[in-house]
């Protein structure tokens, strides 16, 4: 590992927020990722306006005291924007109401790689462009912020039009609350944070949705009761205390926390899973990435009303498992 692509705290702060003194940052969009980061920035003395049409998204940045405005006005009164929409819409918007009110030598941030990666927006050439794409949902972004703790971040410089690129990037990492101790910056680019986070979805974070439900329809085969399986799958929660016993103390170290017979389980029958066959399938899925196979059928299926998204939905909603799940939650009153 290269730890030269590794920044905990920046030695020379003052050099880089002079960078962004006296600059007004637009966030555009105040969902999950923009509250969190445009309410740490201002907590962080920036000074924070909002881009966000007329809805429920809209009336909260104005009662938490934005000023807020439409995304084309916010970008016009902005020396730098945040592009914190979300992927499928951010073309269009960054068409109609952003590039061409960006002023020369601003800057545009990105959180995910995917659109400029796959040259879906086209920025202006006096623009910089950088990536800070955190690795945390929004609200744990604001939940470590406000306990003094930061979080990882992917971050990078797309294009240096001003000279002062790598000075902004610093500075907004530090600005989000990405560099308060625990939380670490790593150097990346837009190819990479695009292949590592779809290959995420692509890979095993969609296979054990779908291993869950295997494993559901053979335990009731054999009589196991759908109650049983489901908190024993996920519904106690000791699967996210096994994730964070895995952040904390790594992925195979954290079995000792498990009895004897559980580790030899997990590592003998584990393995199973693990074959040549498994990681050619990943190595196909990381291409199709890579060469525009998947984003190209994502656009096509968004254009074609979601038909196939819609589908899939409906078959995992309608399968037995959703339905004992929810007479579950019910009863432990996880919902109405």
């Amino acid at each position: 590992m290269s730890f030269e692509r590794l920044i905990t705290k920046l030695d020379d702060k003052e050099r880089y927020w002079r960078s962004i003194e006296g600059k007004t940052i637009a966030v555009i969009g105040y969902g999950n990722q923009g509250r969190s980061q445009a309410l740490n920035m201002r907590d962080n003395g920036v000074n924070v306006i909002i881009g966000n049409p007329p809805d429920e998204y809209r009336k909260t940045a104005e009662k938490e005291g934005f000023r807020v405005y439409e995304i084309d006005e916010a970008v016009k009164n902005s020396e730098m924007v945040f592009m914190l929409i979300p992927d499928e819409v951010q073309p269009e918007v960054f068409s109609h109401k952003i590039a061409d009110n960006l002023k020369q030598g601003s800057a545009i941030v990105f959180a995910s790689g995917y659109n400029y990666f796959y040259d879906l927006i086209t920025v202006p050439s006096y623009v910089d462009v950088l990536l800070v794409a955190p690795r945390m949902i929004g609200f744990g972004i604001r939940d470590l912020f406000l306990k003094g703790k930061g979080f990882p971040v992917l971050i990078a410089v797309g294009k240096d039009y001003t000279g002062q690129a790598e000075e902004k990037l610093l500075a907004l990492t530090d600005a989000i609350g990405a560099l308060k101790p625990g939380g670490v910056a790593v150097r990346s680019s837009f190819k990479e944070e695009t292949l590592l986070d779809l290959l995420t979805e692509h890979t095993w974070a969609g296979a054990i949705l779908y291993m869950f439900r295997l494993y559901y329809e053979v335990a009731t085969e054999l009589g196991a009761s759908p109650e049983a399986i489901i908190l024993e799958l996920y519904g106690s929660g000791e699967l996210a205390e096994i994730a964070e016993s895995m952040k904390q103390q790594g992925l195979f170290k954290q079995l000792k926390n498990h009895s004897h017979t559980s580790q030899y389980g997990q590592l003998s029958r584990g393995r199973l899973f693990a074959n040549e066959k498994v990681k050619q399938l990943i190595k196909k899925m990381a291409l199709e990435i890579l060469d525009g196979t998947f984003a190209k059928e994502w656009t096509l299926e968004q254009k074609s009303g979601l038909i196939h998204y819609k589908n899939l939905y409906k078959m995992n909603l309608e399968h037995p498992m959703e339905r004992e799940e929810e007479k579950l939650y019910r009863l432990l009153g996880r919902i109405k």
